[in-house]
């Protein structure tokens, strides 16, 4: 399964939509309607780089996965980190 090192990014990508799907329970004054988005696109992209060998195996298509994904986790990181400096 992590014969390839793009499955070890659609792992941390589905991680990262699985806390984000927790974060209401942990936490709700720090979830956003937006935050839904990501977690969609964390989940699909996440699959496609996880099971790679049935979907898009261009590599140019998982270079475009791999860069979507960098600044999206970095944004959502960042966002919750804002909003939990404004609730203070």
């Amino acid at each position: 399964m992590f014969n390839n090192p793009l499955n070890l990014i659609g792992v941390i990508l589905i991680i990262a939509a699985i806390s984000l799907c927790a974060l209401p329970f942990t936490r709700p004054q720090l979830f956003r309607r937006q935050d839904i988005v990501l977690i969609i696109v964390f989940f699909i992209s996440g699959s496609i780089l996880l099971f790679q060998n049935r979907w898009y195996n261009k590599e140019l298509t998982q270079f475009n996965l791999i860069l979507l994904a960098i600044p999206a986790i970095y944004y959502t990181f960042e966002s919750l980190r804002l909003r939990s400096k404004n609730l203070q």
